[in-house]
């Protein structure tokens, strides 16, 4: 019987260990959302206080002052929003579900200011995607 009359896309044998090999990314993916979820709520309770980025930088005109407010406040919103996505993402990656979700979550992970913690998220979701992509990783995933 061929193999892709059994689902596996390129023949490829679905791997026992495709589980171990997610878990590394999948766990990675989990801190950076934990860690950019802390931070960004934290910047919204300093920016609901008044204390933000452009209190910071001594009320001076620039770049700090633009993101202190209402728009440091709509700005770690959305980080929270992307945030909980990789988070969810990644948690249904390591129980090899969703392979979709967990390639969203990934991507999500390496774009600045959408994502959770961009410094640690852009090498962690390049490491995912070069997981995920791997055939023998697809194939385990269940939809």
């Amino acid at each position: 019987m061929p193999d892709e009359a059994l689902g596996v896309p390129g023949g490829a044998q679905p791997s026992p260990d495709a589980s171990s090999k997610v878990a590394g990314p999948a766990i990675a993916l989990i801190v950076v959302a934990c860690l950019g979820l802390a931070l960004n709520l934290l910047g919204i309770i300093m920016n609901l206080a008044g204390v933000g980025l452009g209190a910071a930088a001594g009320g001076q005109a620039g770049g700090m002052q633009m993101l202190s407010g209402t728009v440091g406040v709509i700005l770690g919103v959305i980080s929270i929003v992307g945030g909980v996505v990789v988070l969810m993402g990644a948690l249904r990656m390591k129980n090899l579900r969703s392979y979709t979700f967990a390639m969203a979550s990934s991507i999500i992970a390496m774009i600045p200011f959408i994502s959770p913690c961009c410094i640690l998220g852009i090498p962690f979701g390049i490491w995912a995607l070069v997981v995920l992509l791997k055939p023998e990783v697809k194939a385990a995933f269940t939809d």
